[in-house]
């Protein structure tokens, strides 16, 4: 694999958020402090499945392959591309939180004034899924979109990572994980965004008939998760 600035500041976050999770008050610190914004539970409640797997299939990754299709200044991504990328990421993060990684999540701390939202979960925390989802789909459409000498408008790009940002620390507002699990996830994200510097990686994801009508079959599958079940306790 090439070294390049994603796979360096991946490993640096990655790295930097294992070793603070040795620093349990560091973690408590900062869950008090973004719970502190915990300023209207039903907002927060929904906002935050923006990085739920199903919502991010249904309604954020054709969101954003539209706006690459309409833009004059990106490359086209199709659904696939990303719908792909989502897929891997979900399977290497639970992997790691799984199987790996044995750290557990805020809930199961009794720590005084911390304001939990529902659903509640007490295990599986590190990285965090829904951070590492709307990550990985906004940086790794970012780099699919962008023209090798034209840059992607400023409005656009910090438009999304704005989002994503604020999508991922949602997960640290309403208590469900704490910072070092949105700071891993980011870290993670970057590591497996450096691989499309290769070109198979990269035709792999933007290619293939097969791949593209799969796609559109789980934008479908997830509206219907969204419309007729409960898919809220994705995590």
């Amino acid at each position: 694999m090439k070294i390049n600035s994603d796979l360096i500041l991946g490993l640096i976050f990655f790295g930097l958020a294992f070793s603070l999770k040795f620093l349990p008050s560091f973690d408590i610190a900062t869950l008090k402090f973004f719970n502190s914004f915990l300023f209207n539970s039903t907002f927060f409640t929904y906002f935050t499945e923006f990085g739920n797997g199903w919502f991010v299939v249904a309604i954020v990754i054709p969101v954003l392959s539209f706006i690459s299709y309409k833009s004059t200044t990106m490359l086209y991504v199709p659904i696939q591309a990303l719908i792909l990328s989502g897929i891997y990421i979900g399977l290497i993060i639970q992997l790691l939180k799984e199987e790996i990684f044995p750290f557990t999540r805020p809930a199961l701390e009794a720590i005084e004034g911390i304001n939990y939202v529902e659903p509640i979960f007490r295990y599986a925390t590190f990285p965090s899924g829904h951070a590492a989802t709307i990550f990985g789909v906004i940086l790794i459409w970012l780099q699919l979109a962008s023209k090798e000498k034209q840059k992607i408008s400023r409005l656009i790009t910090f438009s999304a990572l704005g989002f994503a940002s604020f999508v991922a620390l949602s997960r640290v507002i309403i208590a469900a994980h704490w910072f070092t699990d949105i700071l891993a996830s980011l870290g993670m994200v970057l590591i497996l965004r450096s691989t499309l510097s290769l070109d198979k990686v990269k035709a792999h994801l933007m290619e293939g008939n097969i791949a593209k009508y799969f796609s559109y079959f789980l934008v479908f599958i997830a509206w219907v998760g969204i419309i007729f079940f409960d898919i809220t306790e994705y995590f």
